[in-house]
């Protein structure tokens, strides 16, 4: 793993709620609990909530400290599919203003858009995975 430049806001299954999917926003994700095992798509696991520890400007990256195959069919409509990444890799979700949201965390585009406030190909890459979420000001 590499040295950690900027806050770690928590270690967990990168996971994003449904909502993110269907309105195209990609906006937040969140983070259940490690080792747990996830049957039709639901994770038998609890959300472990994002404290809301920073603010301003920066990006949300997720280091991968365990990979795995994930469960995620993708968003077919728009042609982004899950990958599997390799432990240690550093996964930019995006850049943006940083907001807290019923225990996820998400980033604010600037300029703004209505859709893709993450970057969905680098979301399906984490998705499922064990990372440790670390924003870094920018």
């Amino acid at each position: 793993m590499s040295e950690i430049v900027g806050t770690v806001l928590g270690e967990g299954r990168l996971n994003w709620r449904t909502f993110e999917r269907v309105s195209d926003r990609y906006g937040s994700v969140g983070l259940w609990e490690r080792g747990k095992e996830v049957v039709d798509h639901h994770y038998l696991g609890e959300i472990l909530p994002i404290a809301p520890v920073v603010e301003g400007r920066g990006r949300l990256v997720a280091e991968v400290l365990e990979a795995r195959q994930s469960s995620h069919v993708g968003d077919f409509f728009r042609g982004f599919f899950p990958e599997t990444p390799e432990v240690g890799e550093r996964i930019v979700l995006g850049e943006g203003l940083v907001f807290f949201d019923e225990g996820h965390v998400g980033l604010y585009p600037e300029p703004h858009r209505e859709s893709d406030w993450l970057n969905p190909e680098m979301l399906y890459r984490a998705h499922d995975q064990d990372v440790r979420l670390i924003f870094e000001p920018t």
